[in-house]
């Protein structure tokens, strides 16, 4: 049985851990090991609602999740969707909340259970491929959204319009026709 150690780790990483390790099997069981004080049901809720079978165990210092993924239990969501970044701030307001709420937003995506086929920078929203102002490394959270297969998605007449160039190996720069195509292609599309 596989062992996952989450002791110490953030909830967010707890979930990343598990979903990583479920999603690259068929079936199979974990043990997920947390904290005593550490909040166990939103771990055990998300493997339930996904169909697996769990047993909650507690000893004096830690929690035992034990996980089996059966065959054919989850539901298969073939819903895509897409998000439209058409800014380099998240909402109206102080610009500096704004940036710091949109880069915590790419943060959080990455580990959504969810995720978005595509995340398209239009207008505005390829600034965020060169500002690393304040502290806030966008480029870390976009790269981890494509490694998790989310297509990266920049439109070219943006970038031409603020001189901005990109130069990394995660990003497709796009025309308006493909983005056409890829807006008409999702079932549901998000803008920021």
């Amino acid at each position: 049985m596989k062992e996952i150690d989450c002791r110490g780790l953030s909830f967010p990483k707890t979930i990343r851990m598990v979903k990583k390790y479920f999603n690259s099997i068929g079936e199979g069981e974990a043990i997920v090991i947390i904290e005593k004080q550490a909040d166990n049901s939103n771990i055990a809720n998300l493997a339930m609602n996904l169909g697996y079978h769990v047993d909650v165990e507690e000893n004096d210092k830690n929690i035992h999740i034990f996980i089996e993924k059966r065959g054919c239990l989850e539901a298969i969501d073939e819903t895509v969707f897409s998000v439209l970044i058409t800014s380099d701030k998240f909402g109206s307001g102080d610009s500096k909340l704004g940036k710091i709420l949109l880069n915590d937003y790419l943060n959080a995506l990455s580990d959504a259970i969810k995720l978005p086929k595509n995340i398209i920078f239009l207008n505005e929203g390829v600034k965020v491929f060169q500002d690393v102002s304040d502290n806030i490394n966008w480029l870390e959270n976009i790269k981890l959204l494509s490694q998790e297969g989310v297509s990266i998605l920049v439109h070219d007449k943006s970038l031409e319009y603020y001189k901005l160039d990109i130069s990394n190996n995660f990003s497709e720069v796009i025309d308006m026709s493909d983005l056409v195509d890829i807006i008409n292609e999702s079932n549901n599309l998000i803008k920021l």
